[in-house]
């Protein structure tokens, strides 16, 4: 199949590529700050400086001020992380061509045409969010790819180490730590052989990297600073509060942000799940859940003046609004990690989807933990969106797959 991943490889870049060109590159925003920034005389002192005053996200904004004035080696670079995005995807769903070419397309049209296109302008399109958002994302899902070529002995160590290293490097994003410390032992743990010692040996960079961003003084003293600037009533939040406010991210992600994506999920696994009448009905009726809750959050936004995204205070935190929301989106949860276990034939595989599914919500809901769960708009989605439509797309293939051979019997 390395002939058509080369084929898909160049059609994708070129195609985004292509775009960035016509579409044209400009600085704002963070932009402007990063741009004049690069001319720092002594970038590691300043990145030092940073680190020790404001971020953890050293290797991304090295990449950044290196990258940020010359636009031409950005829309390049950017348009090969995203075609590695869409071909490491690919890689790790597909089992011949003909899945291959179809894991791509069901990727890139639900990225395209499921995800509000805040998410595309600030997460892929924006110099600095892309650096920021859809790098790691690329380099971590690349790593995962790579995991599936330590199948055997043969050039282990070097695969093994090559992975490490695309994961070290993609953990510098907290949401992406998380997701890489969440799978990484899952795979360890379902695995043996090749598999289970490259995945340990990519744990390992992954905690190296995560103990960085733990004893970083930065990131404490940004939490106090950002607390003030962007949500003075943060402090007024307990634990529990902090939890449930990002429950109630989710339930916007689910329902407001990628709605789409979540409905194609239930509708793939009813398609899959045709031999079992109760989980196909169960599928079908949380795919009418979904659009009527849609539906509802559209209304509600209109009538409330809203955009996207339902901000609340200590005060409403724990209203019956926020907690009915919050315990919506956990039975979802629970509810389909139960369906992605029926439909799917293999253990390993069923215990990943799950995984998977929860792990791209955690993103979402970890942000409830920061003062600034409302101060970025929906790049901060960014990493759980993706996740999301992968899972869609897989489940597309899934469904497309068994369908086909239905026919063919």
């Amino acid at each position: 199949m390395t002939r058509t991943f080369t084929s898909l490889f160049f059609i994708i870049f070129l195609g985004a590529f292509a775009y960035l060109k016509l579409k044209g590159i400009s600085h704002y925003s963070d932009d402007v700050v990063f741009s004049q920034e690069a001319h720092t005389p002594d970038i590691f002192q300043w990145l030092l400086t940073r680190y020790q005053s404001w971020s953890s996200r050293t290797a991304i904004e090295f990449a950044l001020l290196k990258i940020i004035n010359h636009k031409q080696t950005w829309a390049f670079l950017n348009s090969f992380l995203f075609a590695v995005t869409v071909c490491s995807f690919s890689w790790i769903v597909a089992k011949n061509k003909k899945d291959a070419i179809l894991a791509s397309l069901f990727f890139v049209l639900v990225i395209l045409f499921t995800i509000k296109k805040g998410f595309i302008k600030e997460g892929i399109l924006w110099m600095t969010g892309s650096v920021n958002y859809l790098w790691p994302f690329a380099l971590s899902i690349l790593g995962f790819a790579l995991l599936k070529r330590c199948t055997t002995e043969q050039n282990l160590y070097r695969n093994a180490i090559v992975a490490a290293v695309i994961f070290f490097f993609s953990s510098f994003s907290e949401q992406i730590v998380v997701i890489n410390l969440f799978l990484l032992p899952t795979i360890a743990v379902l695995y043996r052989g090749p598999v289970r010692k490259a995945a340990l040996i990519s744990l390992a960079a992954t905690l190296l990297v995560f103990a960085y961003i733990i004893v970083s003084p930065g990131n404490t003293r940004r939490l106090y600073l950002e607390i003030g600037r962007w949500m003075p009533d943060f402090v007024n939040l307990n634990f529990v509060d902090k939890v449930l406010m990002g429950l109630n991210l989710a339930f916007d992600q689910m329902f407001t942000v990628q709605p789409i994506a979540v409905g194609i999920i239930y509708l793939c696994l009813a398609l899959t799940l045709r031999n079992n009448k109760k989980a196909q009905i169960f599928s079908l009726l949380l795919l009418i859940a979904t659009i009527i809750l849609s539906l509802i959050e559209r209304r509600v936004f209109a009538a409330s003046g809203f955009d996207t995204i339902y901000k609340f205070t200590s005060e409403n935190i724990t209203s019956t609004f926020a907690i009915a929301r919050a315990a919506t989106v956990i039975l979802f949860a629970l509810a389909t990690t139960l369906l992605l276990f029926r439909a799917q034939q293999e253990r390993k595989t069923a215990w990943l989807s799950a995984i998977v599914y929860i792990v791209s919500y955690s993103g979402t809901v970890m942000l409830g933990l920061s003062p600034t769960v409302y101060a970025s708009g929906q790049r901060v989605l960014m990493v759980s969106g993706m996740m999301a439509s992968a899972l869609a797309a897989y489940l597309a293939l899934q469904a497309c797959a068994m369908n086909r051979n239905k026919l063919i019997r």
